[in-house]
């Protein structure tokens, strides 16, 4: 009865997340991919399946074509950049010993800001007007007003300058985060071992770093081939479709102009696929190579390719007695582990008695309780080690 009304409120508890999920993802998803083998439109009710057509046609689009391109130069341009300058401003902000605090926070709002606001103050500053900031700025050296926005050499470049420098600020973060939790002993010991400046980053600091460059890499480059803000503020995707993306042309294909919802829902389960890596193969346990014929022994009744273990005894010594119960019919024990006798032996702990603690066997076990009271020897809990402690201790 406890258990019914623990899964009841569980449920409960689920049910929002799970309604959420099947309204806005999972349904969409199954609606756009059942649209996407028919030529519906946004301006008429009716429409037909036609199968696999609009593929064929997306293959055959050179402006699709066009957007994939754009789409790659922009990651190209946007990720690399993004991911050096952002260590760069990591490591920097991490040297800082005065006023930290207001420098991470002065990196940080980039991030945080509003896109198409931001995308809004950069249409003002590459203003075509021989009064915008960026036309000011390179007037200074001679060079004439630039119709940054308007020019298909430089469309993409500026549209691509708003995405990076929004994603340094989260490769800034990141890798904050990631140097924070690098511990201050590797640097010390880099110190005392006399590595220093940029030894230390190329042997230490990126070594460490690899697992969140990885990350930044595969996220920041997702990040880039979503942008639509950025085109639909600053340029619409001119001129002559010099700056559209993937994203931004499957807007203008279902959304304006012929409103072919079926087509851009076709490009867009085609952009949304994600091929799967190939499975690595399963590791298979490779048979012990054979012992050495001076190393190791092997025992009667086995085969001379199969490893012989090694007796924990040591060369020249006879080896440990068979269990009691082997050979009654019952199961023998799991073999101990042995040691190399040719490894170095272990150091035995020294107990808390006085004295030093001294590794015997049972043969020596023995022969020194039967000299005991003549040579002072006293046995000690720990098993093998006994106390050498005074004659006149061990009358006591």
């Amino acid at each position: 009865m406890g258990g019914s009304r623990v899964g009841w409120r569980v449920g409960a508890l689920l049910s929002p997340a799970f309604v959420g999920l099947g309204v806005f993802v999972i349904g969409p998803a199954l609606v756009s991919a059942l649209i996407a083998g028919t030529d519906k439109t946004l301006t008429g009710p009716s429409f037909d399946w036609v199968g696999t057509a609009n593929a064929r046609t997306a293959f055959s689009d050179a402006d699709l074509a066009g957007a994939v391109r754009n789409t790659l130069v922009y990651c190209l341009i946007t990720v690399i950049p993004a991911v050096a300058i952002g260590l760069a401003l990591a490591l920097a902000a991490e040297r800082v010993a005065h006023g930290r605090a207001l420098v991470r926070f002065a990196l940080f709002l980039p991030v945080s800001a509003n896109i198409v606001a931001m995308a809004v103050v950069f249409a003002y500053m590459f203003d075509s007007s021989p009064d915008g900031f960026a036309n000011t700025v390179v007037g200074l050296f001679g060079v004439a007003p630039v119709d940054w926005l308007g020019d298909t050499s430089t469309a993409l470049p500026v549209v691509a300058l708003v995405g990076a420098w929004r994603l340094t600020s989260f490769v800034f973060i990141v890798y904050l985060a990631g140097l924070t939790a690098i511990p201050r002993s590797v640097y010390e010991a880099a110190d005392v071992d006399g590595i220093r400046g940029f030894a230390r980053l190329r042997h230490i600091t990126l070594p460490l770093l690899a697992p969140t460059t990885i990350f930044l890499g595969v996220f920041v480059t997702i990040l880039t081939l979503q942008t639509f803000e950025t085109v639909a503020v600053l340029t619409k995707g001119g001129p002559l479709d010099s700056s559209t993306t993937i994203i931004y042309y499957i807007y203008e294909v279902g959304f304006t102009g012929s409103f072919r919802i079926g087509y851009a829902s076709m490009i867009a389960a085609a952009a949304a696929r994600r091929h799967r890596g190939v499975r690595g193969r399963r590791r298979v346990a490779r048979p012990a190579a054979a012992a050495s014929a001076g190393g190791r022994r092997v025992s009667a009744g086995t085969s001379s390719n199969a490893p012989a273990a090694a007796d924990p005894s040591g060369p020249g010594r006879a080896p440990r007695p068979a269990p009691l119960h082997a050979g009654r019919g019952a199961p023998a024990a799991p073999a101990a582990r042995r040691r190399d006798p040719r490894a170095p032996r272990p150091a035995h702990r020294r107990h808390r008695g006085r004295g030093p603690a001294v590794r015997l066997d049972a043969a020596d076990r023995d022969r020194t309780a039967a000299v005991r009271p003549r040579a002072g020897l006293q046995p000690h809990p720990v098993a093998g080690a006994v106390r050498l402690v005074r004659p006149g201790l061990a009358r006591r």
